[in-house]
């Protein structure tokens, strides 16, 4: 670089640092303020909020009420340690929350300092920063869930830029740390593979699959008391490993039978919409690179697998900025028209993808008129000890997951964990959100299961009382 492209260089990464500063705001706002108004879910956020406590408080093989599992039989998440020591710093849901915010929000700088580095016009980079920010995945996946594997996201995209360099320390870190997040991250492992061979880096890429092999062997068999996943989710195919692979050779239109072509075409056009005027014959490595996780979600026969406000398409994200990057150079060279109409045209799909994808009219339906019950919900449960066992529902649960014991009443199992210190339930003339819809407790299945729970907590000698309009609650005596 000259000593001018040096200092607009400097200039465009300081801009994009201010842009991802913004972004994570938002993203965590956004997060934060669902959340609080009971639009999250135990699955995974409050599961990762027990498994934190748990290992904050030295007790990381005790088995969790939520899971029952020890916070490492959950996919060997080694990334749950410094959580773990985080949480314990800061005990709230929020930290979580904060720390996938920080991670999904520094993509803009991440990725601008990449491409200055490859010296990408600053038009284009700027074009990549709109595609990163409008992204609906980023959005979504913030704001319904949480898992460590997405705040492997940055380090997911330096790995990929750094598998074409000389330097290893660097790429090695990344892709360990990454693979820490969790034992299915092996198959971002084995994309870096793929994208290695394709960029000619054949010792890389195979150092890189024994590498990936290894921990997923390793973390698979210290993770099987969660359950082989792998098996769960293509029971469909049949029961075996051979027999799954023998039914995908020999009939793979049967991969249509849990996930229809529409479906399909949806899912890949919320991921890539952002980003494909972006993409050029350079990005094709990178698309070979996300070909294990994207053929994976695709054949899985369970549908959140392609639902973007779930975290199981985190590295293809990573995977596209990275062809991003990968492709601009190539662009740079174009015609400054050229690069304006990119811009435009980038702005342009990835408005359309946000819009369409974003589903920011959930506020309106689904959390917004549960703001009375939520301050009301706060206002009871700052009286709830950490050490206090707790019967609650699934969405008041996630809130009151940094606890030893919790159950939900809507698991089977509850019934044979009382007894409880506290049980807190939703008013019969609260709302809750039944497939979607929101309506009064009095009005459900549930509502009545709600009052049985509380006869019995009365006959079992607890004070029962409902302190406001929205929350019932019975306490041990």
């Amino acid at each position: 670089m000259s000593s001018l492209s040096k200092e607009k260089g400097i200039s465009i990464q300081r801009a994009a640092l201010i842009v991802s500063i913004a972004y994570g705001s938002v993203l965590f706002t956004s997060a934060a303020f669902q959340h609080y108004l009971f639009g999250t879910q135990v699955w995974d956020i409050g599961l990762f909020e027990q498994f934190s406590w748990l290992i904050g408080e030295g007790q990381i093989w005790t088995i969790s009420s939520l899971r029952n599992i020890a916070p490492l039989q959950d996919h060997f998440s080694l990334l749950l340690l410094p959580i773990g020591f985080i949480y314990k710093l800061f005990p709230s849901t929020y930290t979580l929350i904060g720390l996938q915010s920080i991670a999904l929000g520094s993509l803009p700088a991440v990725a601008s300092c990449l491409a200055v580095s490859r010296r990408v016009n600053a038009t284009l980079i700027w074009a990549l920063v709109c595609a990163i920010v409008l992204s609906p995945y980023s959005f979504l996946v913030n704001r319904g869930d949480f898992h460590p594997d997405v705040l492997t996201v940055p380090l997911m995209v330096v790995a990929i830029f750094e598998a074409t360099k000389n330097r290893r320390f660097r790429y090695y870190f990344c892709l360990i740390v990454t693979l820490f997040a969790k034992n299915a991250q092996a198959l971002f492992g084995i994309g870096l593979c793929f994208y290695c061979f394709a960029r000619g880096k054949y010792r890389r890429g195979l150092i890189t699959f024994l590498i990936s092999l290894i921990w997923w062997f390793l973390a698979t068999h210290f993770s099987s008391a969660g359950g082989d996943h792998v098996a769960i989710r293509l029971e469909y195919l049949g029961d075996t490993k051979i027999e799954m692979l023998t039914t995908l050779l020999s009939r793979p239109w049967i991969v249509f039978s849990v996930a229809s072509p529409s479906d399909i075409l949806l899912y890949s056009l919320g991921l890539s919409l952002p980003f494909l005027a972006l993409l050029r014959k350079p990005a094709l490595a990178c698309l070979l690179g996300a070909t294990p996780v994207y053929f994976t979600n695709i054949i899985s026969g369970s549908g959140i697998h392609r639902e973007l406000n779930h975290h199981y398409s985190v590295a293809i994200l990573a995977f596209l900025i990275a062809g991003c990057i990968d492709s601009l150079p190539s662009i740079s060279v174009k015609a400054t028209q050229v690069r304006k109409n990119l811009l435009i045209i980038t702005l342009i799909l990835s408005l359309a993808a946000f819009l369409g994808y974003s589903r920011t009219v959930y506020y309106q339906t689904r959390y917004f008129p549960r703001l009375p019950e939520a301050r009301a919900f706060q206002s009871v449960v700052a009286g709830i000890g950490s050490g206090e066992s707790v019967l609650t529902t699934a969405s008041y649960a996630v809130h009151l997951a940094g606890r030893k014991r919790i159950s939900q009443i809507e698991k089977d199992t509850y019934d044979s964990n009382w007894p409880f210190d506290v049980v807190i339930l939703p008013s019969e003339n609260a709302l809750i959100n039944v497939s979607g819809k929101l309506k009064k407790v009095r009005r459900t299945e549930i509502g009545l299961q709600m009052n049985q729970i509380l006869g019995k907590a009365e006959l079992l000698g607890m004070n029962c009382s409902q302190p406001n309009d929205y929350i019932r609650v019975c306490r041990k005596v």
